[in-house]
Formats: structure tokens, sequence, C-alpha cells
């Protein structure tokens, strides 16, 4: 099951409890990059070695700086005084002492590098109390992503991000490393990783073969911590509470809608502000505001749909359902292949 299969079972569980049941029927495994489910599978105490697994993997970690154990912590770091909540999906702290965060991202939106940051410098404030020394420990964060963030690098799947001078890591004890999940499909699609037989490959062909519903490997379904994951993946093992949760967290068309809003709003204060300018009067300035503010609003929308689109014809979905999540006709959709 993909996001977008996922998105069309909540929407019709949402109108229908009862539907669960049809999609049970339709799909064999749950939306692993979903938060909630991800949550489920990955954050079990008596599964811990398939997180570490899954971690060492993705963070490249090997010989002696592998993490050999890890403790969860809550996930939530609360607001001091007026500001925000920071909520992440893992938190863990490793026997080395190392902090450990996982983030998964299904949509890129303009300020998701900002709340990156954001959540880093949280865990950073609280490791260090009154008469210590100003020593951090070791701060892994791993987003996995179900958009392309670096498209500047279109044959790159993983990505360590540092902090540079000089060529030269600036504070390596913070290492932020980004999984492009839907990327590794499509160079995995296309035969250009054939060569690649990593351990963050093996794990991106697993949640290929589950998000597809694809047969695996073979290599992988020998493998126990794989196929202990297709098993608690099936989607027969998750209830209604789940879901119940979910569509009130999560529908894309919505997140779409913001994301253009955010879009428009930014690209409307500047015409407002530029056409107010010129005709030299703090009414103009206002009127332009508002008018451009109403024209982005619109091509925000817009070009989100058009963005959904694309991606959705990237992952060869049907015409049909293409135009009823981005409200284009088929004929739109069609000019865009």
């Amino acid at each position: 099951m993909n996001r977008y299969q996922y998105l069309a079972m909540l929407e019709a569980f949402k109108k229908d409890k009862n539907s669960l049941v049809t999609y049970q029927k339709l799909y064999k495994y749950a939306y692993i990059l979903s938060d909630s489910v991800f949550k489920i599978i990955f954050a079990k105490e008596k599964d811990r070695e398939r997180l570490i697994s899954l971690l060492n993997a993705m963070l490249q970690l090997d010989g002696p700086d592998m993490i050999k154990s890890l403790t969860l912590e809550m996930q939530e770091y609360p607001g001091i005084f007026d500001k925000k909540n920071c909520i992440l999906d893992i938190v863990g702290t490793t026997s080395a002492g190392e902090k450990v965060l996982v983030e998964i991202q299904q949509k890129g939106e303009d300020l998701f590098r900002d709340r990156v940051e954001y959540y880093i410098s949280r865990v950073i404030e609280n490791q260090v109390h009154k008469s210590e020394r100003y020593e951090l420990p070791k701060i892994y964060f791993l987003g996995i992503l179900d958009f392309e963030m670096f498209p500047e690098e279109p044959t790159e799947y993983l990505h360590h991000v540092h902090e540079m001078c000089h060529g030269r890591k600036f504070f390596p004890k913070i290492q932020k490393v980004f999984v492009e999940v839907s990327k590794f499909f499509d160079l995995d699609r296309r035969g250009l990783l054939n060569d690649d037989k990593s351990n963050a490959a093996d794990w991106l062909r697993a949640f290929k073969g589950i998000i597809n519903e694809e047969p695996l490997p073979e290599h992988i379904l020998k493998n126990p911590i794989f196929k202990n994951l297709l098993d608690e993946l099936i989607l027969t093992n998750f209830g209604s509470e789940l879901f119940n949760a979910e569509v009130k967290n999560m529908t894309d068309l919505k997140y779409e809608h913001e994301c253009g809003f955010l879009e428009g709003k930014k690209e409307g204060v500047f015409e407002g502000r530029k056409q107010g300018l010129q005709e030299g009067r703090k009414e103009g300035l206002q009127e332009g505001k508002e008018e451009g503010l109403r024209e982005g609003h619109k091509k925000g929308i817009s070009d989100s749909l058009l963005q959904l689109a694309k991606e959705m014809l990237a992952d060869h979905i049907p015409l049909e359902t293409i135009s009823k999540y981005s409200k284009l006709s088929v004929d739109e959709i069609k000019k865009l292949q």
C-alpha cells in the first residue's frame, strides 16, 4: 500500500468504518511510512533489534561505531513559556550515550528544514544542565522521506548533511542523514542500483516490496528481521483505533492546500508591496497586498495540485485516481506525461 492508496483508505474509512474490511482484502500490508504505523512497528520493546538494524543501515554505522543497544524515550519535548512543542517520531539513547532522532516525512514543505533544525536544537537544549560542562553527546538525526528533497543530486538517495568550514566538518557530533525513499525506488526500478548491496539498499528494497506489494529478493525473505517485519505489517493486524486517530491528523489534500496557501501568501505579499509602492499610496499598498494574496493563494494551490499529479504519475497511479485527488481533468493530466 502506497501513500495515495493509504489516503484513499482513510477517506473511505472516515465515511464508513466498515470499508476497512474491503481495503484489508485489497492490500496485504499497511503503509509503512505512516507515522503511526512506523512507530507501532519500530518502537516496540520486544523488537528493538529491528530498529537498531534500520538505524545502523541508514546511518551507515559499522564496526565500533555501530549502535548495539538503544533505550527509547518520550517523543515530546514540551514548549517552555511560549515556545512550540517538539514531537519526534522516535527518540532514543544508545549505550554509548548518543542521541538518536528519527522523523518520518511523507511530503515536502517549505519549512521542513527549519523544523529539523528546531527539533535538534530542542534536544541539545535538554542535554546540558546547570553546573555541568558544555559537553554534548553525539546526536544523529535520521529523516526518512517519501519525497525528493535533493533534486540537485539525481542519482543519490542517501545524504549526510554537515556544516562545513574550509572543507572540514565544523561540528561532527551532529550528524544529519536524509533518505529519499521514492528516489531509491525510481533508481532501483531503472536498474541504476544493481551493484548497490549495502544494508541501506536492502532495507529500502524491503520497503519497496512492502509499499508496492511486489516480490522481494530471496536473501531479504530469508532474513529473520525482514521476515518478522512482513508478518507484523499485514493490514489485518491493525484495528479501527489506529485509523480513527489517523483520519483526524492526516489527509494529503488538506496538506496540499496548506502548502499552496504558504506559497501563495509569500508571492502575494511580494506582489502586493510592489504594486502598492508603485502607486505611492497607503491604500494602494493595502489593496495590492490583498489582491496579491488572493492571486498568490490561487496560484499556490494550482501549482501544488499540478505537482501532486506529477508525483502520482511517476508512481504509476491510474489517471482516474489522480483526477480524483488533484481535481484536474484526465486530459489535463495526460498533458503532464
